[in-house]
């Protein structure tokens, strides 16, 4: 079960489920954490969200997601994306 990364509602097996993506800079390497969830803060929020780091072997990584944030509506996730833009100064 996974949480939403905006609203940290539990999202159920059933539930339905959208993810935002990212591609990390260059240079940047996560893969001692790949498969796992982890927290990163956004400073325009003032919050953690959870971010799960895809696999070398699947198919996301293979469309050049490195990360995925879980989230639970639209609504969530455009409050997700205006904070990732907001921090990365788009």
């Amino acid at each position: 079960m996974l949480n939403c990364s905006w609203c940290n509602k539990k999202i159920g097996e059933n539930d339905p489920l959208s993810a935002i993506d990212i591609k990390f800079h260059k240079g940047m390497d996560f893969s001692d954490r790949e498969g796992e969830i982890i927290p990163v803060y956004l400073k325009s929020a003032d919050k953690n969200v959870s971010m799960i780091v895809t696999t070398s072997d699947s198919l996301a990584k293979k469309k050049g997601q490195d990360g995925l944030f879980p989230v639970c509506s639209d609504i969530c996730g455009i409050n997700l994306k205006e904070a990732l833009n907001a921090d990365l100064g788009k």
